[in-house]
Parts: structure tokens; C-alpha cells; sequence
């Protein structure tokens, strides 16, 4: 379980031991990222990952860095799915997926089937919706009503 909190500047870590890992991590080209689905309303937020260390076999941890800000502002429980890409760049007539499906700008895009789920886990985000009351200082702010049967 992670414990995550959303904040409107910083950054903040975690560190995953992935049930799966291709290819070479520390190449230019693949990227991470991590997805948080709410299990309330089944929204979703997809925050991008810097790998902060080098894994090896005998240490397969992953350390990541990412923004505060980019977290759901929600408190709550969510269901993460961190998935690595390995970069290869969208070409127009070779990729194999539907156009409404492609959610990128296609200049900066990359093949969307070509993500891999590497781990999921769950997480705990402490967001900032806790409501604000009004205190009223002055003495004529003191209301009535009358009820009615």
C-alpha cells in the first residue's frame, strides 16, 4: 500500500518491486507512468514517473520521482497501475488501433499498445477536499428562522 499526498508544488517518491520489467529501464526512450483509478467513482489520473535509481537483478526496486500536483486532490482509496512504454514513435498507417482510441497529440505521440503493466498496488491519497467553515467574527451576523407546520 502507498501513501501518497497531493500538494499543489513539490515532489515526492515511491519505490516499487515491479512483478515485471522488459527491456533496458535506463534507455532514454522508455518511459513510466502511473495510473490511479478511484475506487469510488472510477475516475482516472495518469501522473508521469522519473526513474530515480539503476535496478539490477539482485536489487529489482524501482525508485521513482513525480509532481504532487499531477495526484488527485480527492482523499481516498485508489488502485494504481504503473505501466512502462518503450517509446517508439507514432507513425501514420502503421500503427494498429482505433482513431478514437489514440489520446495523444500525434506529433509527441508514441504507440499506446505498447505500454506494459509492470506492477499494481494500492494507495491511499490524502488530497486537500477537507471543507472550509466560515467563522463569523462581528456580532450581526446571527440569523433566525422560523419553522412552519
Amino acid at each position: 500500500m502507498q501513501s501518497l499526498e497531493y500538494a499543489t508544488s513539490g515532489s515526492q517518491t515511491i519505490a516499487v518491486w515491479p512483478d515485471l520489467v522488459t527491456g533496458n529501464v535506463n534507455d532514454p526512450n522508455v518511459s513510466f507512468e502511473m495510473i490511479l483509478s478511484s475506487d469510488y467513482g472510477k475516475q482516472e489520473a495518469i501522473v508521469p514517473l522519473t526513474l530515480l535509481n539503476t535496478p539490477t537483478s539482485v536489487t529489482p526496486r524501482l525508485v521513482f520521482s513525480f509532481l504532487k500536483s499531477l495526484l488527485p486532490n480527492y482523499t481516498g482509496n485508489y488502485t494504481i497501475s504503473i505501466r512502462q512504454r518503450d517509446g517508439i514513435a507514432a507513425i501514420w498507417g502503421s500503427l494498429n488501433i482505433l482513431w478514437l482510441d489514440y489520446d495523444a497529440f500525434w506529433s509527441a505521440g508514441s504507440d499506446p499498445s505498447n505500454a506494459i503493466l509492470i506492477d499494481t498496488d494500492r494507495a491511499w491519497v490524502e488530497g486537500n477536499d477537507v471543507p472550509t467553515y466560515t467563522q463569523y467574527s462581528s456580532p450581526d451576523e446571527t440569523g433566525a428562522y422560523i419553522i412552519y407546520h
